[in-house]
């Protein structure tokens, strides 16, 4: 192959590809679940905007494979403390057993955040970045990337430090 033939990857900036959150991303999410669903190691359906949470709207509502139900939360900026709360408070009020956030920059307090979640509560919290991206002169495309997510690794660690913390109140008392 000819070194002339082979595209440059560019990065495009997420508002120039999505000028609202709301109305331009979370509807194109919407219409595209299968890009979100090729990240993940479960199947999203039937995704919903929107939802109502008594003063709050979570972004998207969707049913996993087993029909349970998953919150997404988009944030097209660095993560931040109050979307840590949004996911949580929408979890929590929909019933939902998983929780999606979406961020373009993950901080690392917020990585953290979702892991021990993970280790210390009985649902499943995923953290996706997204980029833009794109090859010349075509069109641009979200790049999704999972940061962190369950796994038995992480419920077995989460285990072990409640039992290692047990056993430290016993010997206390």
């Amino acid at each position: 192959m000819d070194k002339n033939s082979v595209g440059k990857l560019e990065k495009v900036a997420l508002r120039d590809i999505w000028k609202h959150e709301a109305q331009d991303f979370t509807t194109w999410l919407q219409n595209n679940i299968d890009v979100l669903n090729s990240v993940l190691d479960f199947h999203l359906s039937n995704p919903e905007k929107e939802q109502g949470t008594g003063n709050f709207s979570v972004d998207l509502v969707a049913e996993d494979q087993n029909g349970s139900l998953v919150v997404i939360e988009n944030q097209l900026e660095k993560s931040n403390h109050d979307h840590l709360g949004k996911v949580i408070t929408y979890l929590a009020a929909v019933g939902a057993t998983k929780a999606i956030w979406i961020v373009s920059e993950p901080r690392q307090e917020h990585i953290k955040a979702i892991s021990w979640l993970n280790e210390s509560t009985a649902a499943e919290f995923y953290l996706l970045k997204i980029e833009g991206i794109k090859i010349g002169s075509l069109l641009p495309a979200p790049l999704l990337t999972l940061i962190v997510g369950p796994s038995e690794e992480v419920r077995e660690a989460g285990e072990t430090k409640k039992e290692y913390a047990e056993r430290h109140h016993l010997r206390k008392d």
